[in-house]
């Protein structure tokens, strides 16, 4: 079974996300400073990543996804509410991006494709 990893401070939209991917393996944590625990003792399959987070911002948790080796082949859905940011996080090689509020139907279709696609190299 595909295992996701949320990254979502807000709790009304890491409910939503979590109701949504009841098909799926799902953790959910609230900072980007919890997510690098996770990610050093399992691999997920696709990284849901909000970007405004209070401490380390979700921008700095996937550039430093991205310096780690096979870092490159982690994919990774942006949600966020601030399209400014678009240009850098795509430069960093997200698989997906989405602007809230989120469109739930659109969400789960983008999060079937990704979640089932395999790995890519750079």
């Amino acid at each position: 079974m595909q295992h996701i990893l949320i990254v979502e401070d807000n709790r009304d939209i890491a409910a939503l996300y979590q109701r949504a991917l009841f098909k799926y393996q799902h953790t959910l944590v609230s900072s980007a400073e919890k997510a690098l625990e996770k990610l050093k003792d399992q691999t997920y399959d696709l990284i849901i990543l909000d970007l405004h987070l209070a401490e380390m911002s979700g921008l700095h948790l996937l550039e430093h996804i991205r310096t780690q080796p096979d870092g490159e082949k982690v994919k990774v859905f942006v949600i966020s509410a601030d399209d400014l940011l678009k240009p850098k996080c795509e430069a960093l090689g997200v698989q997906a991006w989405m602007t809230k509020p989120i469109e739930i139907d659109v969400f789960m279709d983008m999060v079937d494709r990704w979640v089932n696609q395999p790995a890519t190299h750079k």
